[in-house]
């Protein structure tokens, strides 16, 4: 094997792993091609920004009488204790419409599922999604860490 071959076999292996990696191979699996993909981090959370590096991504899709969805947390400053879809405007905090499930204790996580809230509930969010938002409670910000308004 001659220096140039090897060279680009490694650097084959490198895009691969890339490609692996932005696609989220291996992970929780993929969104639904139409999902929103919702960014989650410090800076949006109410009443106060946290401080912290902790960020994430949310993507849902209602489909019939079901929200299937998936969510990230990286870098939180303690272990995730909750996560929820709220209702509440940008800026504003609201009640929890949808509990999701996190990876309890842990301060970075891939978790997905499907829950089957009251049908009222999906048409309003799917009429105006931009007025709920989600976001993940912590044991060292209770109220929550990182926070992003549905799209």
């Amino acid at each position: 094997m001659t220096m140039t071959s090897r060279t680009r076999s490694t650097a084959l292996a490198i895009a691969a792993i890339a490609a692996l990696a932005f696609t989220g191979a291996g992970g929780a699996a993929a969104a639904p091609p139409d999902s929103p993909q919702i960014p989650l981090n410090t800076g949006q959370e109410v009443p106060a920004p946290t401080v912290g590096g902790a960020y994430g991504t949310f993507s849902y899709e209602i489909e019939g009488d079901e929200l299937c969805w998936e969510l990230t947390a990286t870098g939180l400053s303690s272990g995730a204790v909750a996560a929820h879809i709220h209702v509440g405007e940008r800026n504003a905090p609201g009640p929890v419409v949808v509990p999701l499930t996190v990876e309890v204790g842990e301060t970075s996580f891939e978790t997905s599922g499907c829950a089957t809230p009251d049908a009222s509930l999906l048409a309003a969010i799917e009429d105006d999604p931009r007025a709920y938002y989600v976001n993940v409670h912590t044991t060292t910000n209770q109220p929550g860490e990182i926070r992003g308004q549905l799209k």
